[in-house]
């Protein structure tokens, strides 16, 4: 209450807060959060060393749309000399919250522009400038601007085959089954469901097999798969959507792969038929070199952690 009675001029407040007034909004909104699946904000209290010196979250939260937008204050005291600060901190965390916990797909913050040391950190952290709202807002008595920054969900959700529910594993079975996925692979023939989910479950504790699912907004993109060659190099196998050819996800969502496998995949190995020439192109663009050749193939290597 003390924090938001000292920076009204920014908020979206007609007046000071009473302790009374406090108490309703604990009592009538705040309370009735926790037992909703879907609320309309998600609040938190932001500590150092275990201090409560800001709180914000989630507002104005659309679970159709899946946007929300971002609320955040801290103790007053620490706007003048630590304000990017604990603004970079704050941003970094929800974003873990609003799009791997959430699913999110976009986050937005709506300033009146009266702090434009608020815009520079959030470009600096990855928001654009989306909108500026004309003379949206009346600010002792002049009419200010309003300024929208967002920043959109770039992330894919990359499940363990073993950890898929059943219906995301007929996902994979039937992108697999796709006759013009099919048609691109070294073993061309039609996979059972049965024989499918005894694969499954034989790759329960096995360390040298991954198998991945990547999803985007709920949808399967494609799968990723693993297999230890020994010696740090394992051998990659992939299935890219075909609704999504052309439009650079599967290029995302393997890079994102990339940059989060475990130190002692030290390189990852492909091969991919002579004449696939979309293939060939997208290894070659991702970094991938060839290494040999036959009749048939072409084997590249992209060496990991260099």
């Amino acid at each position: 209450m003390k924090w938001r009675n000292e920076q009204i001029y920014h908020l979206r407040q007609a007046r000071p807060l009473t302790e009374d007034d406090q108490q309703r909004y604990f009592d009538n909104v705040v309370s009735k959060l926790y037992d909703n699946p879907k609320p309309d904000q998600i609040l938190f209290s932001y500590l150092e060393k275990g201090v409560c010196i800001g709180y914000g979250g989630l507002v104005h939260i659309n679970w159709i749309d899946r946007n929300g937008e971002i609320s955040f204050i801290i103790d007053i005291r620490l706007e003048k000399e630590h304000f990017a600060e604990h603004w970079s901190n704050y941003l970094t965390m929800l974003k873990v919250v609003a799009f791997d916990d959430l699913g999110l797909h976009k986050i937005y913050t709506y300033a009146f522009d009266l702090r434009p040391h608020l815009y520079t950190m959030l470009e600096a952290n990855g928001f654009k400038r989306e909108a500026t709202l004309k003379e949206h807002c009346l600010f002792n008595g002049e009419y200010k601007d309003v300024v929208l920054h967002s920043l959109w969900n770039d992330r894919y959700e990359v499940i363990n085959y073993v950890d898929c529910t059943k219906e995301q594993n007929l996902d994979i079975l039937a992108l697999r089954n796709r006759d013009d996925v099919r048609s691109w692979m070294v073993n061309p023939e039609v996979i059972p469901e049965e024989n499918h989910f005894k694969f499954v479950e034989s790759l329960k504790g096995n360390p040298n097999r991954l198998y991945y699912a990547i999803y985007k907004n709920g949808m399967l993109v494609g799968t990723y798969n693993l297999t230890n060659e020994g010696d740090g190099v394992w051998e990659r196998g992939i299935i890219a959507n075909p609704s999504t050819q052309g439009t650079g996800q599967t290029e995302k969502w393997e890079r994102q792969i990339l940059s989060s496998l475990p130190s002692e995949i030290k390189a990852v190995s492909a091969k991919v038929k002579q004449d696939n020439l979309r293939s060939i192109k997208y290894h070659e663009k991702l970094g991938y070199k060839e290494q040999s050749r036959d009749n048939e193939y072409i084997y590249y290597i992209l060496r990991l952690h260099e």
